[in-house]
């Protein structure tokens, strides 16, 4: 039986994206609709990569446009073999490794790691700096593992100096003319900065999932609630006023 992981090679975007494009093409040929058992197989398989979870509707969803072939164009062969040969080696070829997708992996999850262990905009450039020279030693000292991991490190605080900015270097860029790294709304959070997301609802920035987004503790009570960066910002939008409100009433 296929075993599935949250964060294994089934459930990464690229192998997502080659399923979901492969029932895509299959569910274009139905005209008239597609049954529910078949639409739940074909999305789960899409998402997960499981080809053993309702196999058979599974199959019968990858038969139906040799079928059509059958019915419409006299088609000889047998359309259930046919769909289940396609089913197997599209589930086989979405999980081929990608090196640049694997190296792409680390380094998001590192960001990840690294904007949850050290919120914040300061010293970028030099944290920058310290890794490249590192990256370099490794490339003339050590093995090439050790030179993978440094690379991860310095693709990832590149990625911050982008996302993220670097707070010690704004007064130099401005001295000079030049536009901040990055705009207020996505500049690097710090523990306790309050944040209002767009519904009105607002609590205080605790840390970045694995995923990107925020965990926002809840200012009206225990609890936490999570946040998409797209979605919330120190003071971007407030709450609308209570109804009868001198605000409310302009």
């Amino acid at each position: 039986m296929t075993k599935v992981t949250p964060n294994g090679p089934d459930a990464r975007p690229l192998a997502q994206l080659k399923r979901f494009r492969a029932l895509e093409d299959i569910l274009i040929s139905f005209s008239d609709g597609i049954d529910g058992d078949r639409l739940q197989a074909g999305l789960t398989w899409a998402k997960t990569g499981r080809a053993d979870w309702q196999r058979q509707d599974l199959i019968s969803l990858f038969a139906a446009p040799w079928v059509a072939a059958q019915e419409e164009a006299g088609w000889e062969g047998n359309p259930t073999l046919q769909g289940e040969m396609e089913l197997d080696e599209i589930t086989a070829a979405a999980l081929q490794s990608d090196p640049v997708e694997d190296f792409l992996d680390q380094v998001r999850a590192e960001l990840a790691r690294a904007r949850s262990k050290f919120p914040g905009d300061r010293i970028m450039t030099l944290a920058m700096a310290e890794e490249f020279g590192e990256l370099v030693k490794a490339v003339l000292d050590e093995p090439s593992s050790d030179v993978r991991k440094e690379a991860v490190q310095t693709a990832a605080m590149a990625a911050r100096v982008v996302l993220d900015g670097d707070a010690s270097v704004n007064d130099w860029r401005a001295a000079k003319g030049l536009d901040p790294l990055t705009g207020s709304a996505a500049a690097a959070l710090t523990p306790g900065t309050t944040l209002r997301h767009r519904d009105g609802r607002t609590g205080t920035f605790v840390s970045v999932e694995e995923d990107g987004r925020y965990c926002v503790r809840s200012l009206k009570g225990p609890g936490f609630w999570v946040f998409h960066p797209a979605d919330c910002s120190p003071g971007r939008w407030e709450p609308a006023p209570p109804k009868g409100s001198e605000a409310a009433n302009g």
